[in-house]
C-alpha cells in the first residue's frame, strides 16, 4: 500500500465520522491556540525588556562622592571630582556619552510677572545626550558658552509652560538667584529612569556660570562638579565601563591599593540581570502552560483513536486476511492521528492569531508574531499526532487476525 492509499484511508476514516473527528481535535486546538498565544506573549515580554535596557535610563551610571566618608577620624572626606575625570571618561571604549553636574536644588526661577521653583543645573552639552532628552527650540548648551561664561540658560518644557504659558521663550530673560538668564533653548523631560528630582522643572546654565554666579560657594572651586553620569553604547556591557570608571577615579584620587574607594557608582547592571532572569522565567512558564494544554489534547488523541481502534477490529482483522501487513495497519491508524493533529494544527494557528490580536487589542499588552512561533507551535501538534498516535497504531497491528474477525 502505497502512502497515497494510506493517505487516503485516513482521511476517508475522519470524514466518516464528523463528530468524532471535531471533539477529539478540539483538544489539539485550544493547545495549539495556547501555544501561539503564549509563546507569542512570552516574545513581546522579551522584546519589551530588550527595548527597555537599550533605553538612556537603562545605559546609565552615576558617580557620587561617599558623603559618609570623613565621618571616622579614620578616613579622609570624599574628594569632589573634576572635569578632567570627564574628560578620560568620555574616552572610554562603548561610552556614548558623560558628563558632569553642578547640582542645585529648590531655586526660584523668575520672569517679572511670574515664578517657579525648580531644578538649577551647572551642565556642558553632554548632559542633553547623557539624559535622554532632545531640544525643543532653540539651541543646546555649547562649550563655547561654557568658556566665555555666558549667561545664557535652557529651560525645560515645563518651565515654559508655567512661566510662559507655552509661547516661545527664546531671548527672554529669567532670573535665578538674583543672575539675569538668557534663555536659548527649550528642551524635553529626561528619560524617566534618570531622575533630577522634580524632571519636568529644570534650567541648564553653563558650567562655569552657575559654579561662580549662582551655586558656587567653598564647595565648588576651580573645576569641580557634583557628580558625573555615563551612558554606555546600546548593547554595551556596563561591566567593563564601570572597572575603566573606577580605575580613572582610583588613580585621580591617589587610592592605594586596596583601599575603599570615597564614592559610589550606581548603574542599572543589577536591574538589568534581574529583568532578563524574570523574562526567561515568565517564557518558561508561559511555554509550560501551553504544554499542558497540548498534552491534554494528546490525551484524549490517543484514547479516541483507542475507542477507533476497538470499534474497526473486525475491519483490522478482514485487511489482515485479506494480505495487509502490520506495517500498513500501523501507518494507518497514524497517518489518521497525524492527518487529524495537522488540521487541528492549522485551525490552532488561526484561532490563537486571532486571539491574540483581540488580545493586543483590547488589553495593553505586546505580542510578537514570528515565523519561529507558528513553527513551534505547528511542530508541536505534529509531534503530539505521533506521540500519541503510536500506542493505537501499535495495538491496531499487533491484534490477531483471527481473534480480530471473531469480535463482536
Amino acid at each position: 500500500m502505497n502512502a497515497l492509499s494510506t493517505l487516503g484511508l485516513a482521511a476517508s476514516s475522519i470524514i466518516e465520522r464528523p463528530l468524532r473527528s471535531l471533539l477529539t481535535s478540539l483538544g489539539i486546538v485550544i493547545g495549539v491556540a495556547a501555544v501561539y498565544a503564549m509563546l507569542a506573549l512570552g516574545e513581546g515580554a522579551k522584546k519589551q525588556v530588550e527595548e527597555s535596557l537599550n533605553s538612556i535610563g537603562t545605559r546609565t551610571m552615576q558617580v557620587w562622592p561617599d558623603w559618609n566618608r570623613g565621618r571616622s577620624s579614620q578616613t579622609r572626606p570624599s574628594m569632589p571630582f573634576t572635569e578632567e575625570d570627564i574628560r578620560e571618561m568620555r574616552a572610554i571604549n562603548g561610552v556614548f556619552a558623560a558628563t558632569g553636574t553642578l547640582t542645585g536644588r529648590g531655586y526660584t526661577i523668575a520672569t517679572d510677572i511670574s515664578d517657579v521653583n525648580g531644578n538649577f543645573l551647572g551642565v556642558d552639552p553632554d548632559q542633553l545626550k547623557a539624559s535622554g532628552g532632545e531640544m525643543k527650540l532653540g539651541e543646546n548648551i555649547s562649550f563655547a558658552d561654557i568658556e566665555t561664561r555666558r549667561p545664557v540658560v535652557v529651560i525645560s518644557e515645563g518651565i515654559q509652560q508655567r512661566l510662559f504659558d507655552g509661547q516661545n521663550p527664546i531671548g527672554q530673560t529669567v532670573k535665578v538667584n538674583n543672575v539675569a538668564f538668557t534663555i536659548k533653548g527649550v528642551a524635553s523631560k529626561p528619560d524617566s529612569n534618570i531622575s533630577f528630582g522634580n524632571d519636568d522643572l529644570f534650567a541648564w546654565a553653563p558650567i562655569t556660570v552657575a559654579r561662580e554666579r549662582v551655586i558656587g560657594g567653598n564647595r565648588f572651586v576651580q573645576n569641580h562638579v557634583s557628580n558625573i553620569m555615563v551612558v554606555g553604547d546600546i548593547g554595551q556591557n556596563l561591566n567593563s565601563i564601570e572597572e575603566e570608571v573606577n580605575t580613572i577615579l582610583r588613580r585621580s584620587r591617589d587610592l592605594k591599593v586596596g583601599a575603599p574607594p570615597d564614592y559610589r557608582i550606581f548603574s542599572s547592571r543589577g536591574w538589568q540581570e534581574q529583568a532578563a532572569e524574570e523574562t526567561k522565567a515568565l517564557s518558561f512558564l508561559l511555554a509550560a502552560m501551553g504544554a499542558i494544554s497540548l498534552l491534554v489534547g494528546g490525551v484524549g488523541v490517543m484514547n479516541i483513536m483507542l475507542v477507533s481502534v476497538t470499534e474497526r477490529t473486525r475491519e483490522i482483522g478482514l485487511r489482515m486476511a485479506l494480505g495487509a501487513k502490520k506495517s500498513n495497519i500501523m501507518n494507518q491508524f497514524l497517518t489518521e492521528a497525524l492527518l487529524l493533529c495537522i488540521l487541528s494544527g492549522i485551525v490552532g494557528l488561526t484561532l490563537g492569531f486571532f486571539m491574540s490580536k483581540l488580545a493586543m487589542d483590547t488589553m495593553d499588552v505586546e505580542l510578537v508574531f514570528s515565523p519561529s512561533v507558528a513553527l513551534i507551535s505547528f511542530g508541536s501538534a505534529l509531534m503530539i499526532g505521533v506521540v500519541f498516535g503510536f500506542l493505537p497504531a501499535r495495538r491496531a497491528a499487533s491484534l490477531n487476525p483471527i481473534e480480530a474477525l471473531r469480535h463482536e
